[in-house]
């Protein structure tokens, strides 16, 4: 049965440090804290109590002291306070430090640039004519286009059907393979409306001057107006797994549940290299405007159909 409301788990890699501990008495009711945090700010106070009773700070007079006990403080509260995940804000700080430097914040794309840097953010050593994703690491994946059944229109007996069925499936899902969902939001696919109206060009003996005319004004709203200033969203699934068998086990999974409920995933569809790059592109290639889209699609004119 679907449960109300849902919360995130806790970790199974939780040590003796991330227990939490509830801090009451004398009319305080705080929130349980984690053991680390507390030992954090103990260590913490004796750091700074040391820093200004210690070294040079001493000696610099009441208002620096001052100032260095409350800056100090301030910093202890912030890099000790936690994240959604549970997680305190002083694990980010190496990261952070990181990114500093300007040549980790910019990666240079060019031809003639190395690819190092790039090749690093993107993991993907090779993708093949057929779609089978190599990464760099030594797995394997392969990239589908998904449909659901979600919607705000539900019924709460389908809503109900369709939790139960999510809940069931990871359930059953093996650790080989790892799942991972992209939502993007593109221009809106004309490719099989435009096939549809190719191949009724096509089949049209009579080469009437107002037919073709008709025929090109469809293809200039599909390819031009429909394609161009229209958005939706696509949601993809990315199986990657530790090895090609690991990732065929996950293929037959995600083939099983399609094929044996629409509750939770409705239809899946295989993506070949020619569909992924233009996929990857979205994540990668710089945002552009709206009215610079416009622009170039109005200056470069899809050529016409019917010539």
């Amino acid at each position: 049965m679907a449960k109300s409301s849902y919360s995130i788990p806790s970790s199974i890699n939780r040590s003796f440090l991330d227990h939490e501990i509830g801090l009451s008495g004398g009319g305080w009711n705080l929130k349980p804290t984690p053991i680390k945090q507390i030992l954090y700010f103990i260590a913490g106070v004796f750091v700074l109590a040391w820093v200004c009773m210690k070294t040079f700070v001493i000696s610099s007079g009441i208002p620096f002291i001052v100032a260095v006990v409350i800056w100090g403080l301030a910093c202890l509260i912030y890099f000790g306070g936690m994240d959604r995940t549970k997680e305190m804000r002083f694990m980010r700080v190496p990261a952070l430090m990181a990114y500093v430097p300007p040549k980790a914040r910019r990666v240079t794309v060019r031809r003639s640039s190395n690819p190092s840097a790039f090749y690093s953010i993107v993991g993907i050593e090779d993708i093949d004519e057929d779609g089978l994703v190599h990464f760099a690491d030594g797995g394997k994946g392969q990239v589908y286009l998904v449909v659901g059944s979600a919607s705000y229109l539900l019924f709460d007996e389908d809503r109900v059907g369709i939790l139960d069925r999510v809940d069931a499936f990871w359930r059953k899902v093996d650790t080989g393979c790892e799942w991972t969902f992209l939502t993007t939001k593109e221009p809106q696919r004309v490719y099989r409306q435009v096939a549809s109206l190719e191949a009724n060009n096509r089949l049209l003996q009579l080469r009437d001057p107002d037919l073709i005319e008709l025929q090109n004004e469809q293809y200039d709203i599909l390819t031009q107006h429909v394609s161009g200033r229209f958005t939706s969203i696509h949601q993809y699934l990315v199986l990657r797994g530790k090895s090609l068998d690991a990732l065929k086990q996950g293929h037959t999974v995600l083939q099983s549940e399609v094929e044996g409920s629409a509750l939770m995933i409705k239809e899946a569809t295989v993506l070949d290299r020619d569909e992924i790059l233009p996929m990857l592109r979205t994540f990668f290639q710089p945002v552009e405007d709206e009215l610079t889209r416009m622009s170039r699609l109005s200056a470069h004119r899809t050529p016409s159909i019917a010539a």
